[in-house]
C-alpha cells in the first residue's frame, strides 16, 4: 500500500514538473513571437547600437547639408556674374514676382531668392517621401536610406562641377528628393525601439538636428574665406554624404524583416493619388489606421506652418530693429541650437509616450509667449527671453508629434508611408509657411506677424486637444499582430 501511494507521489511530482517545463517552454515562444511582430528580436544593447549608428549617420549628413546655408548669398553672386545658361535671370524675374506679391523690399532680394530655393526643396521633399516611405516597407529601410544617401553625394558631386546656375539648380532638385532619409531615420528608430524608449529616440533626432545647424554652417562659412572657391565647400559636403553612406552600409542594422514586409510596390502604391495629392496625404488614405493619424497629421502641419515662417522671418526682424550682422545673426542660430540640444537631452528624451500628448500642447504654448515677446522686445535682453520660450518650445512639439504618430501606426509594413507622409505634410508647410509670414511682416510690420503668429498657434492647439485627446492612452497595443 505504501509502495502505491509513494509511486503516485512520484507521479504527480513528475507531471508538475513537466506542466511548469512546458509553460516555461510556452512563455519564451509568446516573448520571441511577440518580439518577431517587432520585425526583430532586439536586445537592449543591439537597440542601442541602431539608435547610435542611425542618428550619428544623420548628423553627418546634416554637417553636409547645412555647410550651404551660409554660402547662399555668395553662391547666387558668383551666378549672377558668370551663369551662361539663362537659369539665373529667370529665377530674379521669378523672384522679382514673389517679391512683388509678398511686399518684400528690393534690398531682400537675396535672402528671398535662397527662400525660393529653399521652398522649391522641401516641395521635392513632400513628393518623395511618401513613396520612399512606402518603398522601405516592401525592400527594407536599410536599402531605401542607402539610395537617399546615394543620390544626396551625387547631388554635391553636381554642385562640385556646376559651372551654370541651372546645373546648380539641378544639383539641389536631386537633393531634395533624396531627403526621404530623415523619415527612414525616423522609422527606422521607431522599428527598433521599444514604445517607453521611442520619446528618447526622436530627442536624439532632434539633438543631431539641433547640432548639425550649428557645426554645418559654422564650417561652411569657412570655405569662402580660407580660398574664395565653393569647389572645396561642395566637395567636402559630398564626403560626408559618402561617410554616412558608408556608415549605414556597414554598420546599420535592418530594422523590418523579410516577413514583415509588403508584398509588392506596385501594390503598396496602389492609387498614386494617396501620395502625391494633398486631400490624400491629410487623410493618410495609404494607411490602414489612416483615421488615428489625421488629427496628429494636421495639427503638426499647422504648427510647422506657423513655426517655419517666423522662423524664416527672424533675420529680418533681428536686422531691422537690432541691426545684427550676418555674423551676429549666425551667433544667434548656433546659441539657439545649443540650447535645443540642451533640452532635447535632459528633458525630451526623459518623456515616456504617455506623456508625449500633454508635452506637445506644451511645447505649442511655450510658443505663445515667445512669438508675443519676440513682436514686442525693443532690447536685446528681453528678446533673449523670447528666444528661451522659442527654444523649449522647438525642442520639445516636434520630436513629441513624431514619437506620437510612430506609436499610432502598428503595422510594421505600414510605418514607412505614416512617418513619410507626415514628414511630407511638415515640408509641404516649409514651402507655404515662410511665404505667407513674409508677406505680413513686410505689408503690416513685424509686430503684426509675430502677434498673427501667436494667436494662430491656438489652431494646432484646438486639434491637439479636441480630436487626439486621447492619444496619450496607454491602453493602445503596440504590439499588435500583422
Amino acid at each position: 500500500m505504501g509502495y502505491e501511494q509513494d509511486k503516485r507521489l512520484l507521479s504527480r511530482g513528475v507531471r508538475m514538473v513537466t506542466t511548469r517545463s512546458r509553460s516555461r517552454v510556452g512563455d519564451d515562444v509568446a516573448s520571441k513571437n511577440n518580439n518577431n511582430e517587432k520585425g526583430s528580436s532586439p536586445s537592449s544593447s543591439k537597440s542601442k547600437s541602431i539608435l547610435g549608428v542611425a542618428v550619428f549617420a544623420l548628423f553627418i549628413d546634416l554637417i553636409g547639408f547645412t555647410m550651404i546655408l551660409p554660402l547662399f548669398p555668395s553662391i547666387l553672386a558668383h551666378y549672377k556674374k558668370t551663369d551662361t545658361s539663362g537659369a539665373y535671370d529667370v529665377f530674379v524675374r521669378f523672384a522679382a514676382g514673389v517679391g512683388e506679391i509678398v511686399g518684400a523690399p528690393a534690398e531682400s532680394d537675396t535672402v528671398l531668392m535662397g527662400g525660393l530655393l529653399g521652398s522649391v526643396f522641401c516641395f521635392l521633399q513632400f513628393l518623395s517621401a511618401p513613396i520612399l516611405g512606402a518603398y522601405s516597407d516592401v525592400v527594407g529601410r536599410k536599402k531605401v536610406l542607402l539610395l537617399c544617401m546615394g543620390l544626396i553625394a551625387a547631388s554635391h558631386l553636381f554642385w562640385l562641377f556646376a559651372s551654370t546656375f541651372a546645373l546648380f539648380i539641378l544639383s539641389r532638385l536631386i537633393s531634395g528628393l533624396a531627403r526621404a532619409n530623415v523619415s527612414l531615420t525616423t522609422t527606422i528608430i521607431c522599428d527598433d525601439l521599444p514604445p517607453e524608449e521611442r520619446p528618447k529616440g526622436m530627442a536624439f533626432i532632434g539633438i543631431a538636428f539641433s547640432f548639425g545647424f550649428v557645426i554645418g554652417p559654422a564650417i561652411g562659412a569657412f570655405f569662402p574665406w580660407k580660398s574664395g572657391s565653393f569647389q572645396e565647400a561642395a566637395l567636402a559636403c559630398m564626403l560626408l554624404s559618402l561617410t554616412s553612406l558608408l556608415i549605414i552600409w556597414w554598420k546599420l542594422e535592418e530594422t523590418l524583416s523579410a516577413s514583415h514586409r509588403a508584398p509588392s510596390f506596385a501594390a503598396k502604391l496602389g492609387d498614386i493619388s494617396h501620395y502625391v495629392l494633398p486631400n490624400h496625404l491629410f487623410a493618410f488614405k495609404s494607411v490602414s489606421v489612416g483615421k488615428e493619424l489625421r488629427g496628429v497629421g494636421l495639427a503638426y502641419f499647422l504648427y510647422i506652418f506657423i513655426y517655419s515662417g517666423l522662423e524664416f522671418t527672424l533675420t529680418f526682424l533681428t536686422e531691422t530693429r537690432f541691426g545684427f550682422t550676418r555674423a551676429e545673426q549666425g551667433k544667434m542660430f548656433a546659441c539657439l541650437g545649443i540650447l535645443m540640444a540642451f533640452l532635447q537631452g535632459t528633458v525630451t528624451r526623459r518623456l515616456k509616450p504617455w506623456m508625449e500628448h500633454s508635452a506637445a500642447m506644451l511645447g505649442m504654448l511655450f510658443m505663445i509667449p515667445a512669438f508675443i515677446i519676440l513682436s514686442l522686445a525693443q532690447d536685446v535682453g528681453m528678446f533673449a527671453i523670447g528666444l528661451f520660450c522659442y527654444s523649449v518650445g522647438s525642442a520639445v512639439c516636434g520630436p513629441s508629434l513624431t514619437s506620437m504618430l510612430g506609436g499610432k501606426v502598428p503595422r510594421l509594413n505600414e510605418r514607412g508611408v505614416a512617418i513619410g507622409i507626415f514628414r511630407s505634410l511638415g515640408a509641404l508647410a516649409r514651402v507655404f509657411g515662410p511665404l505667407v509670414a513674409s508677406s505680413i511682416f513686410w505689408r503690416y510690420g513685424p509686430e503684426t506677424a509675430y502677434l498673427v503668429g501667436a494667436g494662430s498657434i491656438l489652431l494646432p492647439l484646438v486639434v491637439l486637444k479636441v480630436v487626439e485627446g486621447g492619444v496619450a492612452s496607454p491602453a493602445r497595443k503596440e504590439n499588435k499582430a500583422l
